[in-house]
């Protein structure tokens, strides 16, 4: 493929199949979808497209090649609008397939298209009582659409294969019969409405219904999808596929945490690779483990921990991971961090299990390598350190901070600016896709310190697991 065949790419995944789409198969797909008009016709159609009129002679020689040499010089941008204006006059479903591929940016992969379709295969009809070809229409409009007489086809076409083998010899499973009309490969939107057809309530009702919707739920949810309910008819539940609510673009790359006495000295080991090293190892950690869209578990980084230490047992992990976090979080000298660590750990691990989301101290989030002592009056980040973070499933990044008096003033005088930069940091973390909770140092009221002896009282324990349930409730975590 030439690379200015591909144009503008930018807002595109260039990992998915959609983005490797050709711009000239756009432009012969505009095209042909401008040949339906008469030839006499399309010099005013393309005129209102804002094409080139051109004479009546040129479009009767070739409609499609009149269309073609208005828009070679397209790009990515110019051509998609053209395609959507041609589909607000005419339908074609080719050209919404294709559009609709080139600007869909999240996707099911085609391994979770092939497990969606063996999961079909658990329902008795497909389609209940609807009728076969046109439910199937969904996938391929351009052959089994408004199909009068199925007997009269022959075997060699989709629809006389189809007779054969699901009908008549019953040798094709539900799977089989919907790869056979092209569902691994059309456009996901089409593979959307073909699941949500399999569920409307003339199809199937009741515990059925139900049920297929909790199967498929099950596979979807992993690419960050899920059927919902939206509407009903005749008090049966009606679906649709929506997108779980997205957290950060990009996968994590690097988790510096648990600071103990000073800022992490930095190097790269290898810049090119993003590969990088403290140090000061003893006073920061590195986890240089996996770290993919799907959350970091407790369980993930004591098991890392278990093999950094050369300990011999994930108990002896747990209790000596716990108590260089803890320590970190002592250094801080916030009874606040300390009431917010150990309530979550304590209340939360039990219950969770090897489920339980890694509540992580303070993390770094920016880095700049020089101290604010030497940027003086020219700070390039403000705020560099987070004191907790969740990843969780589906790139869901959270950030836990809780403000003592040094976030707002100095001394007993309020600061407006220090506010203000504080309120301006979480502007941008929100728009980023993180999501940022804050919490009071006063409501830990109850928290107290003994020389190095730390005790949490009810009240803070309560406002804690208040919280993180939720949490759990908002992003449908079972605690």
């Amino acid at each position: 493929m030439n690379a200015s065949e591909v144009g503008d790419t930018s807002g595109i995944d260039m990992s998915t199949p959609a983005a490797r789409v050709p711009l000239d198969d756009l432009r012969e797909s505009i095209a042909r979808a401008l040949s339906a008009p008469k030839a006499y016709e399309l010099p005013a159609i393309a005129e209102r497209l804002g094409l080139a009129p051109g004479t009546e002679q040129e479009a009767f020689s070739s409609k499609r090649l009149y269309v073609r040499s208005r828009i070679r010089d397209f790009d990515k941008a110019r051509l998609l609008q053209l395609a959507h204006e041609v589909l607000k006059e005419f339908r074609n479903d080719p050209l919404a397939d294709l559009v609709s591929e080139i600007t869909t940016e999240h996707r099911v992969s085609e391994i979770s298209r092939r497990d969606l379709l063996k999961a079909i295969n658990s329902v008795e009809r497909l389609f209940g009582e609807t009728d076969l070809f046109a439910a199937l229409s969904i996938i391929q409009p351009e052959q089994l659409r408004d199909l009068a007489d199925k007997d009269a086809f022959e075997f060699p076409t989709l629809a006389g294969r189809i007779r054969q083998h699901y009908f008549k010899n019953d040798d094709w499973s539900h799977e089989e019969l919907l790869i056979e009309c092209g569902a691994l490969a059309c456009a996901q939107t089409r593979f959307f409405q073909l699941l949500e057809k399999l569920l409307e309530p003339v199809v199937r009702r009741g515990e059925e219904q139900a049920q297929l919707a909790a199967t498929l739920n099950e596979i979807l949810t992993i690419d960050g999808f899920r059927l919902v309910v939206t509407g009903e008819q005749s008090r049966h539940p009606v679906y649709r596929i929506e997108r779980v609510s997205a957290g950060v673009s990009g996968e994590p790359k690097n988790l510096i945490f648990a600071a103990v006495n000073t800022k992490p000295d930095l190097y790269f080991v290898d810049a090119i690779n993003n590969d990088i090293a403290i140090g000061n190892a003893s006073d920061a950690l590195i986890y240089d483990g996996f770290l993919g869209n799907s959350g970091l578990l407790w369980k993930t980084l004591v098991e890392w921990w278990r093999t950094r230490q050369g300990l011999a047992t994930s108990e002896d992990a747990q209790r000596s991971f716990y108590l260089r976090l803890q320590e970190s979080i002592k250094a801080t000298e916030s009874l606040g961090q300390y009431a917010m660590f150990d309530s979550y750990y304590r209340e939360f691990s039990p219950r969770m299990g090897d489920a339980l989301p890694a509540l992580i101290p303070e993390v770094y989030l920016h880095y700049d390598p020089r101290t604010v002592f030497e940027r003086g009056d020219n700070p390039v980040l403000r705020r560099q350190r987070m004191d907790f973070l969740l990843l969780l499933d589906h790139n869901i990044r959270i950030v836990i901070e809780v403000d003592g008096r040094q976030h707002y003033s100095e001394g007993d005088r309020a600061v407006p600016a220090k506010y203000a930069q504080m309120v301006e940091q979480d502007r941008r973390l929100r728009l980023g896709g993180y999501e940022l909770y804050r919490f009071g140092a006063a409501e830990f009221s109850d928290a107290a310190s003994a020389g190095r002896k730390i005790t949490v009282g009810p009240h803070s324990r309560a406002v804690v697991v208040e919280f993180f349930n939720r949490l759990w409730c908002k992003h449908e975590i079972k605690a």
